[in-house]
Order: C-alpha cells, then structure tokens, then sequence
C-alpha cells in the first residue's frame, strides 16, 4: 500500500482569513483540526448509529457505539438496499445542523470575506469495511461536474476519529489548477472517476472527531480503503460566496430523500429549516453535459454487458429526468443482473 504524507496543518491560521485563502488558493486544500466540538460529532455519531442498528447494518453482538458492521450488510450508493437505509440517516436533523453551525459559517465567511452560503444539499457517506466479498472504495474525483455554478468548497468532516486505515480522504494537492479533467464510469461519487493522470501530490492525514478538510470543487481527491471493522461514516457539505451563481441541483434534497417537506416533517424543531429562503441566490441550471457523456458510455458498456457499468445504469434509473433514458436504463439493467 502505497504511503502519501500528511496534510499541512492550517489550524493556526484559523482566524486569519486572508492567510486561509492565499493557502487554499496554493494548494487546493486545508486541513483544521478541532473546527467543531468533538461531542457534537460525537452525538451525531451516536444519533447515525442507532438507525444503523435497527436496520440492520451493525454486528449485533457488538456495543452499538463501536460502529462493527455486519459484513452480511454491506452496501454501497446507489443500491436500493443501501438508500432504504440511507434515507433515515440523511435526513436527521442534528446531522443537518453541522453545517450550518455558527463556527462553520464564520469560517466560510472569513475565507471569501463576504457572506458564505451553504448549499441546501449535501452528502452523508457509509463505507463499509473492505471484505472478500465486499471492495468499494471512492475513487479519484472532482466534485465540480457535479455541483456546477460558481467555484465551489467542500467542507469533509468524518463522524468521528477517522485513522487512515478506516478509509480517511486524501487529495491531490495542487490539483486544482489544472481545471476539469477527463472522465469515466466509475462506481463512486455520482458514477464518474478521473481517466487521465493525476496532477498534483497526494497527502491524507488521520482524523479525530471534530477536525475537518476543506478542498476546492476541483481539487482532485479520494478515500482510502476502509480496513476496519467500522463503518465509515461522514458527511460533506459545500459553501461558495453568497454572490455567486448556484447550480439548480443543489437546492433540492439528496436523491431519493424527498422533498424537503419530507425531510422536515420529523425534526422537533424549526431553527435550521429553509436557511436559504430569504437570501438574494442566483439559481441557475446544472451543466449536464458531463452526466450525458457519462451516459452514453455506461449504456455502450452495458450493451456489452460490463458489469463496471452497473451503478451508473442504477443512477440513471433513478435520478436522470428522461423517462426515455430511464426506460433504456433499466432494460440494460435486467440484462446486466441475468447475466
């Protein structure tokens, strides 16, 4: 297994705004241990967990709060074993509230030194461990193919301690610079892998509860396989100067979890709900011009019958707005699995 260096340390230059972002500027990324209290992660972690358990996903002859898989579980986005779980997971509400909590938009706000937006959706990751019968690690990736609008920052933050070995992110320091790269079907992060070779440094680092990594939406990165016996769970969200255009897809929810009546209608509380609501956005469409090629490379490899085409077949049957597509999709996929 190859061994990358460690992230640089950028927690002593929290306060300094313009320091962050001439960093940030440089290299792609950041690394802030301690952003957020430890116990709030912690009780998130807690909160995630018990769902977990009660569908099934944990060893139960484990304390719940190790977070043991039960490997006969195992799943990954965008199987429907995997987003009947998921669902209950995204939608909680304390989860939500990470990142929009107050030392999260002060530090957004320090960076673009103007107001930062949250964007309305985000995403919350369960990496099961590395087993024989199970290997799904999230491959090399930009993130702007798929958020769209204007430059972008992802905030990656794992709910809990996160050691290298329990599948921590790593980047491709410097990455950024070299605009968006070549693409093809993969089985992580919206069905779409880097094919070309990868600019810049890898770097990872391990993590404790609360410590977080923030990388420009074009900032080449990755996990690391999980070899635990843990489930990995985390969750990133992304922010962007409040000026700039935000891309349409970004106002809903995560795929598959409703609407956001749905997703509010078990909280207790109100305060987290619509942030976004009365803001000045600019709202426009997502450039789906990588999503076609994608595609029209997953249906010529299902009419193949290459398997490596099958989450992406599977995003397309449930996300793509084409009933056409989707027709087509789900004829390849009948194929795929007799085969």
């Amino acid at each position: 297994m190859q061994i990358y260096p460690d992230f640089l340390d950028s927690t002593g230059l929290l306060d300094d705004g313009p320091a962050l972002r001439v960093r940030l500027d440089r290299d792609g990324y950041l690394f802030i241990c301690g952003l957020l209290p430890a116990r709030a992660i912690l009780a998130v972690r807690q909160r995630l967990l018990a769902k977990a358990e009660a569908d099934g996903w944990l060893d139960p002859d484990s304390p719940v709060q190790a977070g043991i898989a039960n490997p006969a579980a195992a799943c990954k986005d965008p199987e429907d074993r995997y987003m009947r779980v998921f669902r209950n997971l995204w939608m909680d509400e304390e989860l939500h509230r990470l990142r929009i909590h107050p030392v999260v938009t002060a530090l957004f706000t320090r960076i673009f030194d103007e107001p930062a937006l949250a964007h309305p959706m985000f995403v919350q990751r369960n990496i099961f461990p590395q087993t024989g019968r199970f290997d799904f690690t999230t491959g090399s990736h930009q993130d702007r193919v798929h958020i769209g609008g204007a430059t972008s920052y992802a905030l990656w933050m794992p709910l809990g301690d996160c050691p290298r070995e329990k599948g921590a992110l790593a980047v491709a320091a410097g990455s950024h610079t070299q605009g968006i790269l070549e693409t093809k079907v993969g089985s992580g992060a919206g069905g779409m892998d880097i094919a070309v070779p990868i600019p810049g440094s890898w770097v990872t680092g391990a993590f404790r509860a609360g410590d977080a990594l923030i990388f420009q939406d074009v900032t080449v990165h990755k996990a690391l396989p999980n070899r635990t016996r843990e489930i990995r769970m985390s969750f990133d969200a992304r922010f962007q100067p409040l000026s700039q255009p935000i891309a349409d897809t970004n106002m809903v929810p995560y795929a598959g979890c409703g609407t956001w009546e749905d997703v509010y209608a078990g909280w207790e509380r109100t305060d987290g709900q619509y942030f976004w609501k009365d803001l000045p956005l600019d709202i426009v469409p997502l450039d789906r011009s990588h999503y076609e090629r994608r595609d029209a490379m997953a249906f010529e490899m299902a009419e193949r019958g290459d398997q490596d085409a099958r989450d992406a077949i599977l995003r397309i049957i449930q996300r793509d707005r084409s009933e056409e597509k989707r027709a087509r999709a789900e004829k390849l996929l009948e194929r795929l699995d007799a085969a």
